[in-house]
């Protein structure tokens, strides 16, 4: 009998709690229905993309690409520019970027920036205090991207109209993204991939180039794409090595290729193959990549092997080959994997040069003999310079299309 009324008692304070809860539930509740920096959208100016240089006399310029929101929406448009870029200097970033409010009527929001463009000149210099305001900005976001204005400055870039893509920023970014995936020049870098670059003992990171062709005067205006042939246009252009902090070189055509296949980056490539004595050409497309580096041991010294398999379809044959013979495919595979051996040495060499390891062989030494790592990592890039290099492609041929022999055979339909 007093068992059931201690139950009774528990009950009834267990009753109480539940009540004082939600009666505090619902007490706070109004409290946290907003936040209370809160800005409303109509009173930010959002910046789609960030320019910075070099500027001898201040420190820095900064050019901000700002969206202009009556612009976009359509129904308040006036048939204005729908972006402006406001400028400005000072002796670090962020006082550069708030002095920049002096010239914006809403307040600066750089939340939804999609990328930030180095020109090409501080990318020489060093962008390491560049770094510093991009990781301890609260509103960048690490998966922006970042690239350098190859031969120009970040405003020269950012100022340019487009024509497909009301806002440039939006432009180039879907540029650098088609081109990753079709073509393999270039790949697209966060500033997060930056910063962990960054880390890489005697390495650094890689930026993609983005450069201006045509007439920079004519590019601010809205004239640039009423034409059918724009008077200035944006288009990427290379990888850039840096060692640590600084721009050493530029990687373009077959060696940038190289530099993604090594990375582990290509989605899709071209090969161009030698096919006859008049020139002719046989296209094949990579349709699948994939690499690893390893580390083995010779004599005591590390010796690192690319390993990279390739599968592919031929997508273009101008020369008299016929592409149903067993024997033709194989020589074509081997043919093809010399060419990919060709290329990625080539690469490996230039980059050796720069005595930058943006390649990541001191990780996969650090990884597999960590107690040779220690011994060499204090003059890493001397080793990396020195490093002996062994390259094995193996290439698998898939299909020839929707088509077989080519026309130049002489086959009838």
């Amino acid at each position: 009998m007093h068992q059931g009324k201690g139950n009774e008692r528990r009950t009834i304070t267990l009753k109480w709690r539940v009540w004082i809860l939600s009666l505090t539930g619902l007490l706070l509740m109004p409290l946290l229905s907003g936040c209370w920096d809160s800005v409303e959208l109509n009173q930010r100016a959002v910046v789609a993309a960030i320019g910075i240089d070099e500027d001898g006399e201040s420190g820095y310029a900064v050019s901000l690409q700002v969206i202009v929101a009556d612009e976009i929406a359509g129904a308040k448009a006036r048939g204005a520019t729908p972006v402006v870029l406001y400028q400005e200097k000072g002796k670090n970033l962020f006082q550069a970027i708030r002095r920049a409010s002096q010239r914006v009527s809403r307040i600066i929001s750089l939340a939804h920036t999609r990328l930030v463009v180095i020109g090409e000149k501080l990318a020489r210099a060093g962008i390491g205090d560049t770094l510093d305001f991009l990781e301890r900005s609260t509103e960048i976001r690490l998966p922006v991207k970042m690239m350098v204005a190859r031969g120009n400055t970040g405003k020269d870039v950012l100022a340019i109209m487009t024509a497909i893509g009301r806002i440039p920023a939006n432009d180039i970014s879907g540029k650098l993204e088609t081109s990753e995936r079709l073509y393999a020049g270039d790949y697209a870098v966060t500033i997060d991939d930056v910063i962990r670059s960054m880390s890489n003992k005697g390495g650094g990171p890689v930026l993609t180039g983005i450069e201006v062709d045509g007439n920079l005067e004519q590019a601010p205006s809205k004239n640039n794409v009423d034409n059918i042939l724009p008077k200035a246009i944006v288009h990427i252009n290379g990888m850039g090595v840096f060692q640590k902090d600084r721009l050493v070189r530029w990687l373009d055509d077959e060696q940038a290729i190289g530099l993604s296949m090594i990375n582990n980056k290509v989605k899709s490539a071209q090969t161009t193959l030698n096919c006859g004595k008049n020139g002719e050409t046989i296209g094949i497309e990579t349709l699948f990549s994939a690499t690893n580096i390893h580390t083995q041991m010779e004599q005591g010294e590390p010796v690192f092997v690319i390993n990279l398999k390739q599968t592919g379809a031929v997508q273009e044959a101008e020369c008299p080959i016929n592409l149903q013979s067993s024997e033709a495919m194989k020589r074509l595979q081997e043919q093809w994997t010399e060419e990919t051996k060709k290329v990625i040495s080539s690469t490996v060499r230039e980059v050796q040069r720069t005595r930058s390891d943006v390649i990541g062989f001191g990780l996969a030494l650090e990884r597999s003999h960590p107690k040779k790592w220690e011994k060499l990592s204090s003059e890493w890039r001397r080793y990396f310079a020195e490093s002996t290099v062994r390259i094995q492609v193996t290439s698998v041929l898939k299909h020839t299309q929707s088509r077989t022999n080519p026309y130049s055979k002489g086959e009838s339909d």
